[in-house]
């Protein structure tokens, strides 16, 4: 008991230290004047146009971030291109700060549950879950967010369609997707037609949105309008023939994706009731499997059950997930 409140206040001390760190740091960016009151007032320009200003904020924080850090901080570009893939509200800031809560909160009932033996293994089992949970809430919003856009791109594409028969310029087209469509597609040509009207091209702001958001369809929707731009041709029926087949794919995907459900829900449901069963039977009768654990094998038995079970997730996903 004396160790589970010992590690408590040690986790606690840590949360303060970490506190005092961000407070520090925030003074000294007041003091050289980068406060987040100067970001807003770059950044209310940008809302002035028409587009969502969390977008650019997350973007302007991820560079600012991956330029100081990344070259100390191992994965922590990648992880920052995660966070603003995800288009939450998260900062990179908040996200560590969240993984340390997490880990601090699940050491208690893993003290509780884990045998004394064991004891050394709640520690990294904790910073496991509390970096897991995180990533794996961002990775889920990642998911619905190009879902999303995914979603939206044959309106996005039809409104290009009606602007160009009506005269309009494409750069004009993007702007009005911007402007007239919800959010995520909104954030994502709002940024677009930023580069364009900055002295990008077309092509290469639509190929930029194509690497933060790496869709098939979009990337035929870049290789159209590059074509174009490069050879000539009716763009206009080019998008319409690529808009029908965009709609009719997400058609046969949610088809799928329906006859897919009761698969996905096995896998997941046949890995995780085990580990229920066996945290239930630890916390009913915590001496249960004390029995068995002076055992020569139990250790790989143990191993030899958790790699079964990755196994069968890994493979109930590969059989349930169709290329359409």
């Amino acid at each position: 008991m004396a160790t589970v409140i010992s590690l408590i206040l040690y986790g606690l001390l840590f949360v303060g230290v970490l506190f005092f760190v961000n407070a520090v740091t925030g003074f000294i960016r007041l003091a050289k004047g980068s406060d987040e009151e100067a970001v807003e007032r770059r950044l209310s320009v940008t809302a002035a146009i028409g587009t969502e200003s969390t977008g650019d904020r997350n973007l302007l924080r991820t560079q600012e971030m991956s330029e100081k850090w990344g070259r100390y901080i191992p994965f922590l570009v990648p992880f920052s291109k995660l966070v603003e893939a995800a288009g939450t509200s998260i900062t990179i800031q908040r996200a560590f700060v969240m993984m340390a809560s997490i880990a601090l909160i699940a050491l208690v009932p893993l003290f509780i549950l884990i045998p004394a033996s064991f004891l050394p293994l709640a520690i990294p089992l904790a910073a496991i879950i509390g970096i897991g949970s995180v990533l794996l809430y961002l990775g889920r919003a990642k998911a619905k967010r190009r879902a999303k856009f995914e979603e939206q791109l044959p309106d996005a594409i039809d409104l290009i369609i009606r602007s160009l028969k009506v005269g309009h310029p494409l750069s004009g087209a993007m702007g009005v997707i911007s402007r007239e469509l919800p959010a995520p597609i909104s954030t994502e040509f709002g940024i677009a037609f930023q580069e364009v009207s900055y002295g990008q091209d077309i092509p290469t702001a639509l190929a930029n949105m194509s690497e933060r958001m790496p869709l098939p369809d979009l990337r035929y929707l870049t290789m159209a309008v590059q074509i174009q731009q490069e050879s000539g041709g009716n763009l206009v029926e080019s998008l319409s023939k690529l808009c029908a087949v965009i709609r009719e794919r997400y058609r046969m995907f949610r088809k799928v994706k329906a006859l897919t459900a009761e698969g996905r829900f096995s896998a997941w449901f046949l890995s995780g009731f085990p580990v229920v069963v066996v945290l239930g039977i630890q916390a009913i009768k915590p001496d249960y499997f004390t029995r068995v654990m002076d055992f020569a094998y139990f250790p790989h038995l143990v191993v030899a059950t958790i790699i079964l079970l990755i196994i069968n997730v890994i493979a109930m996903r590969v059989v349930t997930t169709i290329k359409v």
